[in-house]
Formats: structure tokens, sequence, C-alpha cells
């Protein structure tokens, strides 16, 4: 555990006019909580922001979720507002105060960032507000203090964690570990973790499961070193939003600070320098062939990730919650046709993100490298798919050498167990650890690789 230099955090991320995200909070049912005593003025563009998150402190969600849009409505409601809630307080603790509020430049939308001050840590919230004044879209986000990062290293049992900052001296100084093992004689292999989408911590903490802890740990015990971090938007977000705007790419978000992790691991004298790797979850699998060749890696390890367009990849999403609805036929064809409108806007997210990305196509790299990849595909992800997103890595695999593929029939997005039919976020459990098949053979084909794999 890492309470010696961390508070533990849950990411939790609503909806963006329609889903916008590779991990979506589902499955929350619509409705209300008795009336409070809050009131918004929701005609006032200036302090509705503050005035929601104030409904939402004083537990009135009711008074709160009023503003929401139909789809806001009919996915998150009163319910699901009051369940994001307090799993943020659950880690940040009790309120405080209101820090401040700052409009964020957009040309859509109104989007306010409002900080609020509690026990344990800040928390973020970004309200994005629709042309015609409804709430289109909700995040969560913690707010740390890099003043109070313990820099002392910590002896764990077999490894040292040693904290870091990614980026420091730069305007995003970020917060991390690097777990080095003790036991081994001689340098290490090493591996940087890159976060899937959203403001995401270290641990790349989701729904209460640690993704990147369980997997550094594992790693640490077998003879192998990590470095993860928290993610630029988890404790820049403001920042970051405020500075690109619409400008903002995978570049500023991501990949950046991912070479900058690379730098840092290398100049441990443990480290071995020509056996550095990157893996990446979700959208960081997406870029970690992006990562290989621009950043020097000497290989990959793609989980959960897609050599689609992240647009193709939200609209699926989006279809699939769609489908699992219990709605009318015209209902659902309302909401069919909302997504494919939301999809010509590019799902609220800036245009030039997505346009950067597809200027860079995962498969390009995959083909054109000749570095070693792994790629990881749980079978029971609703959020990446294996008829869809593995099988294009099967082909691209059957045209060069040197990739690996696994595969794993009940594991879903987060590689942890599933226990449902048709998954949901319903079937993240918190405290749920990552599959040891998972972690095992990533530490088999680090230790192997440069030799011709064998599927499985």
């Amino acid at each position: 555990m890492f309470g010696d230099h961390m508070k533990k955090s849950t990411y939790i991320v609503t909806m963006a006019a329609i889903l916008t995200s590779l991990l979506v909070l589902a499955g929350c049912n619509n409705g209300s909580d008795e009336p409070g005593t809050s009131n918004i003025a929701w005609e006032n563009y200036d302090q509705r922001a503050e005035q929601f998150v104030m409904a939402i402190v004083n537990g009135d969600y009711s008074i709160a979720a009023a503003g929401f849009d139909s789809t806001m409505n009919r996915v998150l409601g009163a319910r699901g507002l009051r369940k994001s809630w307090e799993s943020m307080t659950i880690e940040a603790g009790a309120f405080v105060s209101v820090v401040g509020t700052e409009k964020i430049p957009n040309d859509e939308y109104d989007i306010y960032h409002v900080v609020s001050k509690h026990e344990n840590t800040n928390i973020n919230t970004r309200v994005v507000f629709s042309t015609d004044g409804k709430i289109a879209g909700l995040f969560f986000s913690f707010v740390e203090n890099n003043e109070n990062w313990d820099m002392s290293p910590v002896k764990r049992d077999g490894y040292t964690e040693i904290p870091v900052i990614v980026g420091a001296g730069t305007d995003y100084p970020l917060r991390g570990i690097i777990t080095m093992p003790d036991t081994t004689a001689g340098r290490v292999p090493a591996v940087v973790l890159v976060h899937g989408s959203g403001p995401l911590d270290m641990d790349e903490t989701a729904y209460g499961i640690t993704v990147f802890k369980d997997i550094a740990e594992y790693l640490a015990e077998n003879g192998i070193a990590a470095i993860r971090y928290n993610k630029r938007t988890y404790t820049h977000g403001a920042k970051v939003a405020s500075q690109y705007g619409d400008d903002l790419t995978v570049w500023e978000e991501t990949i950046e600070d991912a070479i900058l992790a690379k730098e840092i691991i290398t100049q441990n004298e443990r480290t071995d320098i020509d056996r550095i790797f990157v893996l990446g979850h979700s959208l960081g699998g997406m870029l970690t062939p992006r990562l290989v060749s621009e950043g020097g890696f000497a290989g990959g390890i793609i989980m959960a990730g897609s050599p689609r367009s992240l647009l193709d990849i939200i609209y699926d999403q989006n279809i699939y919650f769609i489908n699992l609805m219990d709605v009318s036929n015209d209902e659902r064809a309302v909401l069919i046709d909302q997504v494919d409108e939301a999809r010509e806007a590019f799902f609220t997210l800036p245009e030039n993100y997505i346009r950067e990305m597809d200027e860079h196509p995962a498969g390009d790299y995959l083909i054109s490298i000749d570095k070693p990849f792994l790629i990881m595909q749980g079978g029971k992800d609703f959020q990446v798919y294996a008829d869809i997103d593995f099988a294009q890595y099967r082909e691209i695999a059957d045209r060069r050498g040197n990739i690996s593929l696994r595969f794993y029939d009940e594991l879903n997005h987060l590689f942890t167990r599933s226990t449902m039919d048709f998954p949901t976020t319903d079937d993240y459990v918190a405290g749920t650890p990552v599959d040891p098949v998972v972690l095992s053979d990533i530490v088999a084909w680090i230790k192997q690789s440069g030799i011709e794999p064998r599927r499985l």
C-alpha cells in the first residue's frame, strides 16, 4: 500500500452529452431523493455551476439533477449523481468550502471548473452546459498538492518504492513512483505505465480497482522495475483545459509525460536502458505503438487497446449501452439519432484531439515498427471488442512477426474476472485484483522479449 506517499483516489466519469469516455459510469437508475433546501438560479450563468456543486454538497441531488439534459437524466439522474459524489467524498473527506470557480474557453459549450476543499484533498468538478443551458457533461477529479509529496524511499517486501516527480521544473509536475526490485542482481528491465482515458491517478484507479498498482507491484516482485505517475489531466485538469482548450491533443495529455517518465527511470542506475518497455491500457494501449516509435522504447504492451479511431470506439460504446436499455424501439431510435448527431460533433471532445489521433494511426505504426509487442484482450470487454478491435490486431500480427497475442475469455476491460453475461460497469467490483494470469503473462513476455513469440 502507498499510505506513506499518497491518498488513494476514485475515478468517476459521468456523461459528456452522450457517453464520451472509455471508462463510463452506467447502470445507475434514474430517480429522485427527498427535496432539499438548495436553490439554483439556472438562468444565472455566472453562479449556477457553483450553486450546482453546493446542492450536491448539501445532499440535494434532485435539485442538482433538475438541470440535466435528457441524456444525462436518462443515464445518470439524481441517484447516479449521488453515487458518484459519495464515491469521491470517501477519499476526499468532508466538505470544507468552495475554493474557486473558473470558466474554461470553449466555442460550443459553457464549461466551468469548481474546486471544493475537503478534509483530505480537493475535488475539481467540471460542469459542461450546452447552448440551451442544460448540463450535458459532468466530471469529478481530485486536485493534489505536490508540496506534501514525501520523497523518501519506502522498503517493501522484495522491492523499494522510490517517489519521483515526472516533469519536475515544467508547468505540469506529476507525482510518481518507481517500484525497483531489491533482490535481482545487475540491471533490470523497466516498464512505463500509460493510462487510459480520463483524469486517472498513478494507480489507474477505476471503480476501486487499482490496475497499475497491481501490475507495478507484481513486476517488482518478479525482477522488473516500473514507473507510474498521475496523469496530467488528473493533477492539472483545469490548467490543461485553460491553456490548450480546443487545441489539446494526446501529445500534451499523455505522450509527453510518458516520454518524461522514461527519461526518469533511464537515469536510475539499476535500469537496463536497452530494455525499457511501455505498457498502455485502453487509450494508452491505442497510443502504445506511437510511443514505441516516437519515444524509443524497446517494445510495447497493449492492454485493451484498439487500432481503430477513437471516434468509432466511442460510437460503438454508446450503441452497446443503448441496446441494454429497457426502452421502446421508438425511444431507442431517438437515442441512436442522438448518438449519430453527437458523433458529428466529435462527442464534445475537441475536434483537433480526434483529428490529430487519426493522423497517427496505431495500425500504421504497428506494421512499420519491427520491435516486439504483446497485445492483450478480455473476452468480456464491453469497451473495446474482441470481434472488432482484437480481430484487427490479429490481422496486423499476421502481416509481421514479433507480435504476441493473448486472449482471456472471462476478463473485462480492467482485466478482472467478469461475472456478467452482458457486462456493464457494475462488473467492476472495488478491490478486485488484476487477474494473476495476465500479470504472469506480462512478466514472461518481458523476460523473453526478443525471442520469436508463440501464439496462445
